[in-house]
């Protein structure tokens, strides 16, 4: 019997009690053995060198989003790790690159179906980042879908195991993603594809920089990221100008003037609506959440670029229906929290 997000694990069907199906692959007791990423008990950040303490900056972040190999003297510092956040746009548009490369290929061998194209090209950007972000995605699928109140939410999220919200959830927006790439053409699809990468990874920072970032006493992974909390202070408003002006540099170096005007837009709303959400639900934002909102943000921009938005000019009612079904039940969560949370 498999295990379940929402509770323990199932008991054996020997009925010798309950089994830890997650301590078969890595215990809690492992991954706090990690601490903190970093050997160092301070910030070494050392403003009397910066140009090594800011390469220093650039490769804790590379290695932080990537696979990629980083020298040997950078680790996982979390004060380092805050600072990277600027970036991040950058290095999602070199992932976006990456993918487009393998899109242009594939397209070029297997011109049909197109879709083919999309899922490799995919295959390439989630192996070059580990599934960075659709860990996050997945994790919080569950923990919002499965969970009823806050301390639930947090607590499925942090499961290593995968429930059934996390698996149909991803799926379909993994099928989503494929779709809308592969109905953008090879040369469309590789501007969106550095595009998105670039701009989702922009939503990171105002969300950190703005919102609460939670710390968990209780996480096994608590040594990196509390002390990854308490450093916002370093993610300053000019690493954010650098964040911003760079992603702006890279949508209008790809893309039409009005592309890239629309897709900012999304960018921007996408932030905003994940900001407010997680205040409502869960006081704030977590990792996971953040990999979340660049996850479905990524795929928000495929959707706009390959929209038609002439003819939603001319019939625009069945999205002032859509956007009013949507509402409906966001607005329906705000009261029922605001009394006080439902009841089971």
């Amino acid at each position: 019997m498999a295990p379940n997000k929402r509770g323990a694990a199932p008991p054996q069907e020997n009925g010798e009690g309950p089994h830890d199906y997650a301590s078969s692959v890595i215990t809690k007791e492992e991954v706090e053995a990690r601490g903190s990423g970093t050997r160092e008990a301070r910030d070494t950040y050392d403003s009397s060198r910066p140009l090594r303490s800011e390469l220093r900056v650039f490769f804790t972040g590379l290695m932080f989003l990537t696979r990629l190999l980083v020298p040997a003297w950078v680790d996982h510092h979390p004060a380092y790790l805050m600072r990277s956040m600027m970036w991040f746009p950058l290095i999602g548009a070199a992932v976006g690159a990456w993918g487009a490369a393998w899109h242009s290929a594939a397209a070029l061998l297997w011109p049909s179906p197109p879709l083919l194209a999309a899922a490799l090209s995919t295959l390439s950007t989630v192996w070059l980042t580990g599934c960075f972000h659709e860990d996050g995605l997945a994790d919080s699928i569950d923990g919002f879908g499965g969970g009823w109140g806050r301390e639930q939410i947090l607590r499925i999220m942090k499961d290593s195991r995968v429930g059934t919200y996390a698996l149909v959830g991803t799926a379909l927006a993994l099928q989503t993603k494929l779709a809308v790439l592969g109905t953008l053409g090879p040369a469309r699809a590789m501007s969106a594809l550095i595009a998105a990468h670039a701009a989702s990874r922009w939503t990171a920072l105002p969300l950190t920089y703005c919102c609460t970032y939670l710390q968990d006493a209780e996480d096994a992974k608590r040594g990196l990221y509390n002390w990854f909390a308490a450093s916002r202070r370093l993610l300053t408003p000019p690493r954010l100008a650098f964040a911003t002006a760079s992603t702006a540099a890279v949508l209008l170096a790809i893309l039409q003037a009005a592309q890239a005007a629309a897709v900012a837009a999304t960018v921007l709303l996408a932030t905003v609506l994940s900001g407010y959400y997680g205040n409502l639900v869960i006081g704030g934002v977590v990792g996971d959440y953040l990999g979340a909102t660049i996850a479905v943000t990524e795929i928000a921009i495929y959707l706009v670029l390959a929209a038609d938005w002439p003819a939603v000019a001319v019939r625009w009612q069945p999205l002032a229906v859509l956007a009013t079904v949507a509402a409906v039940p966001v607005l329906w969560t705000r009261r029922v929290i605001a009394a006080g949370g439902a009841s089971c």
